[in-house]
């Protein structure tokens, strides 16, 4: 539900402000990443071939604990949106990038 500048999380049943911009960053490689505390809205995924995988970890180096993973068995492009959006703390990461051609966030 959206009321105004406020968007309400069905998770923790607390009214939250809205982003007034959320930013975009795209991603060709493994252990790249954003540094510092976001929110993930959204992912639009390119793979290369049938078969590509990716990993997120909430980190800024190799080795963190995977906190998302897709597999894309048959080569499509597509956009995967997160509602509520997805808390990193320390990092948004890319720890496994495999028959991927790019990864494009959607964060604040």
């Amino acid at each position: 539900m959206n009321l105004g500048n406020w968007l309400w999380n069905h998770i923790t049943s607390i009214w939250e402000k809205a982003p007034a911009v959320v930013r975009t960053l795209r991603l060709v490689a493994e252990d790249t990443g954003i540094a510092g505390a976001h929110k993930l809205y959204w992912i639009a995924c390119s793979p290369d071939s049938p078969g590509a995988e990716w990993q997120l970890t909430d980190a800024t180096a190799p080795g963190g604990a995977i906190v998302y993973d897709h597999f894309d068995p048959d080569k499509h492009s597509e956009q995967l949106i997160f509602a509520p959006p997805m808390q990193f703390n320390t990092g948004i990461w890319i720890e496994k990038f495999d028959h991927m051609h790019s990864l494009v966030f959607g964060y604040i």
